[in-house]
């Protein structure tokens, strides 16, 4: 539960030693408290300027030289009084001070806690919570810059005016229902009817297709690379990754299980996982390897299928290729610094994005390879600027309720139902739109994203 009569306090930096910490105090009492710790007085230090000072505990003893800002309510981050205390960045510091605060009558701040206040305070929908959470675990800088959009308010800002159309269209579905008798009601027809609303879904369409996007800025993608044993699976995750990240040998079956790296491609944070190589093997450990490679491949959103192409494929080739033919996937003809033996045009199953050779050994062809991989899991190009897309489940569940609502309202007035009917099915969508911007959303729902965030955030 937030604690909004209680004032509370926690460090606003990460742990760790390094040059500045910040612990942050938020509520009622954190004027007291913080004059009680430095000496200073809001009365004699102007909002939002840094006044230096020395932090002291409760008998009296200097704790650190310090600089503290003042942000009065409701000109704040929460909304309430807050102060932030600038120190040393010693752990040993910040804890000694967040423990004199405390005596002094905070109480120690949980995950997410001054966010949840603003969100409360009315200075944040739940939206950009959200946006800000994502936006302190962005990988990429586009992810960032994506999420600093929805912080902002970019999500806001494309569904207040939809539920705002919806209401009004409630409005005058409700109006027609309440006085019907009366010649000064406006009516609306079946027809005006449909088309708001359609007008209404293709946006709400728009909206719940760049889901896809917006999850992988936030999750990020999963690229997984795939063939038999030998056909220089582990020495493409190195040269994609830049490191050796992976053992590389010229025996068959060197990687048991799989191996991963993280890599930015297109403004999307890739995971990268080669497997082992797909075959039938009695070795047990193998064996174990090959079905967690397969496991992987089934829910990895592209696929790097490795060919040799210094021989001509195999049967064991085409065999581990049925495994990837229906997940959207790449051919690669890899060992490209070789004499050519294998093109990989007999493979074109209903998954294939397109076919490159490279070399993963020189770097030959990798430039191309990585182009294609952005095409398959990032944006469009600029996609980013434009949009605050959507970025989380809960998200993309209040969509699809609004559009499921609006969908049976447009059925209603196509049947000639009475407009009760369609009416009681937008209503459902601005509902559904409400609880995705937070305005009705159960405790459960805020525990669940606010506990996701950082001590002190």
């Amino acid at each position: 539960m937030v604690r909004e009569d209680m004032t509370i306090v926690a460090p606003a930096t990460p742990g760790g030693t390094g040059a500045i910490s910040i612990v942050r105090l938020s509520g009622p009492d954190a004027f007291r408290i913080a004059g009680r710790l430095t000496g200073l007085s809001p009365s004699h230090a102007p909002p939002r300027t840094m006044r230096r000072c020395s932090v002291h505990d409760a008998p009296g003893e200097i704790l650190d030289s310090a600089l503290a800002v003042f942000f009065p309510g409701p000109h704040s981050f929460t909304g309430e009084d807050v102060v932030e205390i600038h120190l040393h960045g010693n752990p040993v510091v910040v804890e000694t001070v967040v423990r004199a605060a405390c005596a002094a009558g905070a109480l120690p701040a949980g995950p997410g806690e001054f966010s949840r206040r603003a969100f409360h305070g009315g200075k944040m929908d739940l939206t950009q919570a959200e946006g800000l959470c994502d936006l302190i675990a962005a990988r990429t800088e586009d992810a960032a810059r994506s999420a600093l959009r929805q912080m902002r308010g970019g999500l806001r800002e494309e569904i207040v005016p939809l539920r705002e159309r919806l209401l009004s269209l409630l409005t005058l579905q409700e109006a027609a229902i309440d006085f019907a008798e009366e010649d000064d009601v406006p009516a609306i027809t079946g027809r005006q009817l449909t088309e708001r609303i359609s007008e209404i879904m293709e946006r709400l369409g728009e909206l719940l297709r760049s889901y896809e996007s917006g999850r992988r800025f936030r999750d990020g993608a999963t690229v997984v690379i795939a063939g038999v044993a030998n056909v220089g699976k582990s020495r493409l995750l190195n040269r994609l990754a830049g490191e050796e990240r992976a053992i590389v040998t010229e025996t068959p079956g060197t990687t048991r299980d799989y191996l991963h790296a993280d890599v930015p491609i297109g403004g999307v944070p890739v995971t990268l996982i080669d497997t082992a190589g797909l075959r039938e093997t009695a070795d047990p450990v193998e064996r174990e390897g090959v079905r967690r490679s397969l496991e992987i491949i089934a829910s990895a959103d592209l696929v790097l299928f490795v060919l040799d192409g210094s021989r001509a494929a195999s049967t064991g080739d085409r065999s581990a290729y049925e495994e990837v033919a229906g997940r959207p996937h790449l051919v690669l003809v890899n060992k490209s610094d070789l004499p050519a033996a294998e093109e990989g045009s007999g493979f074109a199953g209903a998954g294939k994005r397109g076919a490159l050779r490279l070399s993963a050994k020189t770097g030959e062809g990798i430039g191309d390879l990585v182009a294609a991989v952005a095409r398959e899991v990032a944006p469009a190009e600029g996609a980013i600027r434009s949009q605050a897309p959507l970025t989380r489940a809960r998200q993309r569940l209040a969509v699809e309720g609004a559009l499921s609502a609006l969908s049976r309202a447009k059925a209603a007035v196509e049947e000639g139902l009475p407009l009760e009917f369609p009416a009681a099915d937008v209503r459902e969508a601005a509902g559904a739109l409400a609880e995705l911007l937070g305005e009705v959303a159960p405790e459960e729902v805020l525990d669940a994203i606010f506990g996701t965030f950082c001590i002190g955030k």
